[in-house]
């Protein structure tokens, strides 16, 4: 259950083979030079390259698995990771701002790499519908650390989890659990070894035991939403596939993960009579953010309908936090979220186009779900303290969203 990484070879593969056989004649052509190039290690130049056939070709999952893997080596070699610096602005216009914004400037400079790769996984987030993968590496970098990071876990405690680690990679299961037990012991606040004594017991297919220990994780640590997903996972192996449906419903109002959608398409199928209703749509712009804090900028040149959505956020910038939520001061005929705002924006400036993709969200405005619709269907990483301010003041209508429109007889 844990996520495995696919490996440079694999993604070489992708380029070499699965997407020559599906694309035009140039795009073919642009893979081979971005191949050429990271062979020569030249990862930067292969990211240009890839960029344009993923413009092209916005929804091809191997070709962004590649766009992600050179981003990644690009980041992981870049030169610059581990310098440090102090910089002191003096003279008449020498302020702690000033200074602060040229520190600012030099580390994107310097960092760029790494904002690039993780953007690269972002866009595919934006591009390729139930991407799991991206989902969970977004989830785990931007919003899990805001709950949980285990810095002050234990030394012992640690240095058994490592262990723990170390056997379950083995897929010596049972040593694993001792560690995990032994972890656990040293330092109760180690809410991961809760979690992969659970995913001990999954792999060994003892589902009671493994639900017991996720069960335990979740009161640990109610934010995060990994152990509900492997909850609703042994549930359903243990047979109880509708406790595990009403789980993966929960797990939506802690985090709407991809996974968790993949996993209520699924249970929806093994039961009958339902089947989810997404209504996924492709976005061509980045989400409106107010100050953009992690350099997002936009991925498309051309982002057609989505141009009406990006600019939407200049005209009220004043109005909104850094999360996008309205201030308490702004003038309350404004949306809650600027992620409403922006939506709606782009309805409007297209109310007299055939875009299919939009209809389903003028539906939903009609209906007043714009809101979940958004925060939920349609969530994306950057939308985390909007969603979060949604469902913490809205479950009800987040609730109705899942079971009225989300979830629908087939």
């Amino acid at each position: 259950m844990k996520l495995k990484t696919l490996s440079t070879a694999c993604l070489l593969l992708c380029i070499s083979i699965s997407a020559f056989a599906q694309l035009d004649k140039a795009s073919n052509k642009a893979l081979k030079k971005a191949e050429k190039y990271y062979k020569k290690k030249k990862y930067t130049e292969s990211a240009e390259m890839l960029k344009p056939v993923l413009q092209k070709y916005p929804t091809n999952k191997n070709i962004w698995s590649s766009y992600q893997e050179v981003n990644y080596q690009a980041y992981i070699n870049n030169p610059m990771n581990n310098m440090n610096f102090n910089i002191e602005v003096t003279g008449n216009d020498s302020t702690v701002e000033k200074s602060n914004f040229l520190v600012d400037q030099l580390q994107y400079i310097m960092q760029k790499p790494k904002y690039d790769y993780y953007n690269s996984i972002y866009y595919a987030s934006l591009s390729v519908p139930f991407n799991s993968n991206a989902s969970i590496m977004l989830r785990s970098h931007y919003v899990d650390k805001l709950y949980y990071t285990g810095d002050s876990i234990d030394d012992q405690s640690t240095a058994y989890f490592e262990q723990g680690e170390g056997e379950f990679r083995a897929k010596n299961f049972q040593k694993a659990i001792e560690y995990y037990k032994k972890s656990y012991a040293a330092d109760t606040n180690n809410y991961k070894a809760l979690l992969y004594l659970g995913d001990s017991y999954y792999a060994m297919e003892y589902y009671g035991e493994a639900a017991t220990y996720f069960r335990q994780a979740i009161a640990k640590e109610p934010m995060l939403s990994e152990p509900r997903k492997y909850l609703s996972d042994a549930l359903a192996n243990k047979g109880e596939v509708e406790l595990a449906l009403e789980t993966a419903k929960e797990t939506l109002l802690v985090y709407p993960e991809e996974q968790t959608f993949v996993t209520i398409y699924n249970l929806l199928k093994d039961i009958g009579e339902k089947k989810l209703d997404r209504n996924w749509v492709l976005r061509l712009a980045s989400v409106n953010n107010v100050s953009d804090r992690y350099r997002r900028a936009q991925f498309n040149d051309d982002m057609m309908h989505f141009s009406h959505y990006a600019a939407a956020v200049e005209e009220v910038k004043e109005y909104y936090d850094n999360d996008g939520i309205l201030k308490d001061d702004a003038p309350q005929s404004y949306p809650t979220y600027l992620e409403v705002h922006s939506f709606r924006k782009m309805l409007e400036a297209t109310s007299d186009e055939d875009i299919e993709s939009l209809e389903y969200a003028r539906e939903m405005d009609k209906n007043g779900m714009l809101e979940p619709y958004l925060l939920i269907g349609l969530y994306n990483v950057d939308l985390y303290q909007q969603y979060l301010h949604f469902v913490e003041n809205n479950k009800l209508e987040a609730e109705q969203f899942i079971n009225d429109y989300l979830i629908v007889t087939q």
